[in-house]
């Protein structure tokens, strides 16, 4: 009859072997148990050692299962979409993922660059430690816009890809005309494409009758018509701020 330390010393063997299984295959398709069997081939005359082999071949097998099922773990992709880099990276780490290739912007990113879209995409499961593609695009500085006339700084903000809303100021000067006097975000602020930018615009009493006057401005013959419209909005009811930003769902009916 085989010593308790040949059994030790099998039993380590085979436990080696079945850990093995989790990262290569065997050559020639050998299942766990055929390679378990034959290598504990000398053990057979023992009840004994037969009941060994049963319990390492049986810790061998959820050895394997367990491997099996950490292979089928899977991870959601987070939505990365508007996050600055630095803050994508971190949302990737916590969700056990890397980011991968960073498209977008040539030579060393800045700070303030943000993520515009991601491979794989939101939402998608993907495996543990997976790489995501990340395209970036560089912030918008807001220009300088305080003290020029109304059709000229929302023209400039529409050529960066801004939006804009108003908030009325009113003057005393009858024949003033409409300028800003003061904008959110501040002069070279970084901001991401489409971001609202306020003006608050000093106007005279009689607003209303400035529309047929601002509407004949060299600017504002190069407006698209959302910006047209914000403007037109804006003069035609100058008590209330108004922006491009979309207001509140009308209740259902």
């Amino acid at each position: 009859m085989i010593g308790s330390g040949a059994f030790i010393s099998n039993g380590a063997k085979a436990f080696r072997l079945s850990r093995l299984r989790c990262t290569r295959s065997r050559p020639g398709g050998r299942t766990p148990a055929a390679h378990l069997t034959n290598t504990l081939q000398p053990t057979r005359g023992s009840r004994s050692t037969g009941v060994l082999l049963i319990l390492v071949m049986a810790l061998g097998a959820l050895t394997l299962t367990g491997c099996s099922k950490k292979k089928e773990e899977k991870v959601l992709v987070p939505n990365l979409q508007q996050q600055d880099l630095d803050q994508a990276e971190k949302a990737l780490a916590a969700a056990g993922l890397k980011p991968g290739n960073i498209s977008g912007a040539s030579g060393t990113i800045p700070p303030g660059a943000y993520v515009i879209a991601h491979t794989p995409a939101a939402g998608q499961q993907v495996a543990p430690n997976s790489a995501v593609d990340l395209v970036v695009e560089l912030p918008i500085s807001v220009p300088t816009l305080t003290g020029s006339k109304l059709t000229d700084a929302v023209s400039l903000l529409q050529g960066l890809g801004l939006k804009v809303g108003f908030v009325k100021k009113s003057s005393v000067n009858p024949f003033g005309t409409t300028k800003v006097d003061q904008q959110d975000p501040a002069a070279n602020s970084p901001v991401h494409r489409g971001a609202v930018v306020t003006l608050t615009v000093s106007t005279p009493p009689d607003i209303g009758a400035l529309l047929g006057l601002v509407s004949k401005e060299p600017a504002y013959q190069n407006l698209k018509p959302e910006y047209k419209n914000v403007l037109a909005a804006f003069l035609g009811n100058p008590s209330t701020p108004r922006s491009m930003e979309p207001g509140p769902e009308p209740p259902a009916k």
